[in-house]
């Protein structure tokens, strides 16, 4: 696992000045919308401070977004993402053909006489910020916009007021420095402090600076001798100057220590854009189809996956990558997520804009990969003017670079990945690709089956990801892709010309001997395609549908599972649930969403033993799985459930206490009556949650922790659904938690807050509690 992030350092004046200026009018319907920008230099911090106001005062408002602009904005794309994150439902399925008149208007409308929290997140340019403005510069009610750029000419430009970020303190230096080392706030041996006031001097209070040079550390023997090294190696710092070329050689100093594997793994980062989120899965099979990650320095009873998850973890644990662990996103199925799942683990990523100008620059340099943008430039500085005879890896930005020329096709003759983000029609011929692994389509409005042309001729590929596909069926020549291991077509959307959506495997799709991997959505069989012969499959995430249900139990080499059920009757499949489950003997995730009333599976006599990670967190079971015990499910580390109050008996929590390899439990109590006084009480004992590390809680009853209940208990989160009236928390015992780290609490409102507030004045460790209100008055 990744180690998590402390807590943020240095923010809180900075945070409460900008609050107050936030906060200082009425909002009377007169007051227009009052704009604050935060200017800095790269790496001070300005988003970390954005976001963590965002995340603070979004509850005050009506709607709220945050989007990220970057040096080369896709305007359309950010203006979809602010109309999906004020109304998930209505512009879930937005028409790709708005352009970008009609998006504003779209915004303006729903703006209208609404109180709105708006972020608009490194900003480069004055006329990225014009453009965007127009949507909400008409906002009153006391709207606030909050601007972050690097350019204070830009920062003047947007609007009333002007934030300078400051470098950190020294006290704040050091404690940022120690927490990401020593995990303490000042534990610093007496044989380090000299040489650690010297490296901190040199990071000139830039917090980018001092992760990233902690986590370097932290990797290196704790001597002087050791960290002198890499003092010495700074050489001039930031001290002074706050300077591009000085921040990228402290950046560069993480960069070359990495290994060999895990420097490949972060240039192939370099591909896209600027605050791109970036799903851990899709990011690990781009891996393996290229030969990232191999079987010689795989440890025995290890997957390559797993060895992908420790790569991605070790760039986090660096600072290298940025774990999107708190807010939402809106993937390309339309649907809102969360980076920080069920399980408690990390499921997507950002680059920090300052790594990926280093990384961007290091590609060019090692020719790794090329990448253009929309104005036909190249990422990077260039090193030398003659022009390139081959390429290795393609990405193409909303690119109109043309491949028309005989010479342009030869330069792709050795092309093993490419990815495209925007405009589809820029794909080069498929036919022009002879050795390709890889084939990523993001963001591809308007993609069609005919821009698959020639995929036939792709007899290497292995991983091909097809978002925003708009087609009612795959191409007949997709069976050709022998080597195919990894199919995601996820992001497959409804053509406007059809009323509902299913797309269609052809009969060809069954000679896919090596598919290893396929996550789709709502998918319809060809006659005579037995999905169930596709013997080698061992992930799988699908709709359910008759059909797929009935074939799953055939999948005997599946080890993750994943069933949404939609418009299907469930209750009709419930024999065809329970069998298929039962016969994946080898099943280790199982993972049942939507409309499932879960009486399909709960009499079940046997699960697969092997079980480690169960979700079924959409609906309230109204009874307990008889399943669910110690002797079988001995294995389970991870579970999502969620139970109607009313079926709820007393040893049901003790079931989930025994079982002996639970380390994170998400566990949702509905229907509690108000005026119910009793608390949910867990108590101590020699099993009683013996590995638990994470719990989350959401209900209106309280819990009630006993002293030497869950021992190892870690991180907790608690979410109440109910107002708090003074004395409400005085049995909550979070004092008797003699493990926990961290704990967030979220209140029904701010009255419940303040409660809570009042009632763990007192706890010991404030520095762990986050105490934040739902606002759902």
């Amino acid at each position: 696992m990744y180690r998590k992030a402390t807590e943020l350092i240095g923010i809180s004046k900075p945070k409460n000045e900008l609050t107050k200026q936030l906060l200082e009018y009425d909002g009377s319907s007169s007051q227009q919308s009052n704009i604050i920008s935060i200017v800095g230099f790269g790496g001070l911090g300005k988003t970390t401070l954005a976001n963590s106001l965002f995340q603070e005062l979004k509850a005050k408002f009506d709607s709220y977004c945050f989007v990220s602009v970057s040096l080369n904005p896709d305007i359309n794309k950010i203006l979809k993402n602010i109309l999906l994150q004020l109304d998930e439902k209505m512009y879930s399925h937005i028409d790709e053909t708005w352009e970008t008149k009609q998006l504003i208007d779209k915004i303006r409308d729903f703006l209208n006489n609404r109180r709105f929290l708006c972020v608009i997140d490194d900003v480069w340019k004055k006329s990225a910020w014009d453009t965007i403005k127009l949507a909400v510069q008409d906002a009153k009610l006391g709207s606030k916009i909050i601007v972050t750029t690097r350019n204070k000419v830009v920062a003047e430009h947007a609007g009333s007021g002007v934030y300078e970020m400051k470098p950190l303190s020294d006290d704040d230096s050091r404690q940022l420095f120690c927490k990401r080392i020593f995990d303490s706030n000042d534990d610093c041996p007496a044989d380090l402090c000299g040489v650690t006031e010297k490296i901190l001097k040199k990071c000139g209070g830039v917090p980018l600076a001092i992760i990233t040079t902690a986590c370097l550390l932290a990797s290196k023997p704790r001597n002087s001798e050791e960290w002198d090294k890499v003092n010495k190696s700074i050489s001039l710092g930031l001290e002074n100057n706050l300077d591009v070329d000085k921040m990228r050689k402290i950046l560069s100093l993480s960069y070359n220590d990495l290994p060999f594997h895990l420097k490949t793994c972060l240039l192939s980062l370099s591909k896209y854009p600027e605050d791109e989120l970036i799903r851990k899965d899709v990011l690990i099979w781009g891996w393996l189809a290229e030969g990232f990650i191999t079987d010689e320095t795989r440890p025995v009873g290890t997957s390559l996956q797993e060895i992908g998850e420790s790569y991605f973890n070790e760039l986090i644990n660096r600072s290298l990558i940025q774990p999107m662990s708190e807010d939402n996103f809106w993937d390309e199925d339309g649907k809102v997520h969360v980076f920080w799942d069920e399980d408690g683990k990390v499921h997507a990523c950002k680059v920090h804009d300052m790594v990926l100008e280093l990384i961007n620059q290091l590609s060019v340099e090692e020719d790794f990969v090329t990448t253009y943008l929309s104005d036909g430039q190249q990422t990077g500085k260039h090193t030398c003017t003659a022009q390139k005879k081959k390429i290795r890896r393609l990405s193409l930005h909303n690119s109109n670079k043309s491949y028309a020329s005989p010479e342009a096709r030869e330069q792709l003759s050795k092309v093993r990945s490419i990815t495209i983000f925007g405009k589809v029609d820029s794909i080069p011929p498929l036919s022009s690709f002879h050795v390709l692994r890889v084939l990523q389509l993001e963001d591809c409005s308007g993609m069609d089956k005919n821009h698959l042309n020639h995929l036939d001729k792709l007899r290497l590929l292995r991983f091909l990801r097809l978002g925003h596909y708009s087609a009612t069926e795959l191409p007949e020549s997709i069976g050709k892709l022998e080597s195919l291991e990894t199919l995601d077509i996820r992001g497959a959307r409804k053509p406007s010309s059809f009323k509902s959506h299913k797309v269609l495997f052809p009969m060809s799709f069954a000679k896919l001997r090596k598919l290893l991997r396929l996550y789709a959505g709502r998918v319809k069989l060809a006659q005579g395609l037995m999905l169930g012969n596709m013997k080698s499959l061992q992930e799988l995430v699908i709709e359910a549908t008759r059909k797929v249900i009935k074939e799953i139990g055939n999948l005997t080499e599946l080890r993750t599972l994943r069933i949404v059920f939609g418009s299907e009757k469930t209750f009709e499949l419930k024999e065809s649930i329970q069998t298929s489950i039962q016969r994946l003997t080898n099943l280790q995730d199982l993972d049942l969403r939507n409309n499932i009333s879960f009486e399909e599976i709960i009499d079940m006599q046997q699960v697969p033993s092997g079980l480690q990670r169960l979700f079924m967190p959409d609906s309230f079971m109204k009874a307990f799985p008889c399943w669910i015990n110690s002797l079988m499910l001995s294995h389970l580390t991870t579970l999502s459930i969620c139970l109607d109050f009313e079926y709820l008996q007393s040893d049901h929590l003790d079931r989930l206490a025994e079982l002996p390899s639970l380390r994170f439990l998400r566990l949702q109590l509905a229907f509690v009556s108000e005026q119910l006084q009793e608390k949910l009480t867990i108590h101590r004992g020699a099993c009683a949650f013996r590995s638990l590390k994470d719990f989350q809680f959401y209900s209106s009853m309280m819990p009630s922790f006993q002293p030497g209940a869950m021992p190892h208990l870690e991180r907790l989160y608690l979410s109440i659904w109910t107002r708090l009236r003074r004395g409400g928390l005085n049995d909550l015992g979070l004092e008797n938690l003699y493990s926990l780290r961290h704990a967030t609490i979220y209140s029904f409102d701010d009255d419940s807050k303040a409660v809570i507030e009042e009632a763990l004045k007192d706890y010991p460790n404030q520095a762990a509690l986050k105490i934040q209100s739902m606002m759902m008055n």
